[in-house]
């Protein structure tokens, strides 16, 4: 397909926030079927870019991304914080579809704790009269 639309070429609509993640709206749209794209009117598009470039979605203050490889595999790991924005709704929907008390998230913890401790307790060793070097 040549080009789909003139709000679809890049830089035609503005991004609210130039640290914000790459457009979402232009790689959804070429994701979408062409048949699918050619119905929307000029109109419907840039009201689909606004609603993907939402203000509310910029950076938090803490973004932790790290990926850690382990037995042969990687695994992620992302720590995100900063002030709540999600309504009381969302918040509740959520924590039902993910909730704390799950299997991995046990072990994860168990994990962590492991390690902690198993670091502390070597420090100690190191520090005390159990282990000269």
């Amino acid at each position: 397909m040549a080009i789909k639309d003139k709000a679809l070429e890049p830089g035609a609509l503005a991004v609210p926030d130039p640290q914000s993640a790459p457009s979402l709206s232009v790689n959804f749209f070429d994701r979408l079927p062409e048949q699918v794209v050619d119905t929307l009117t000029p109109e419907q598009k840039e009201a689909i870019h606004h609603a993907a470039e939402d203000p509310a979605w910029r950076r938090s203050p803490v973004d932790i991304r790290l990926t850690i490889p382990f037995l042969g595999r990687r695994y992620f790991f992302t720590l995100v914080g900063g002030a709540e924005k999600r309504s009381d709704e969302r918040r509740a929907e959520e924590r039902h579809h993910y909730p704390l008390r799950s299997a991995a998230n046990v072990f994860f913890f168990i994990g962590l704790a492991t390690i902690f401790y198993t670091a502390a307790v070597v420090v100690l060793a190191l520090q005390s009269a159990i282990v000269e070097f």
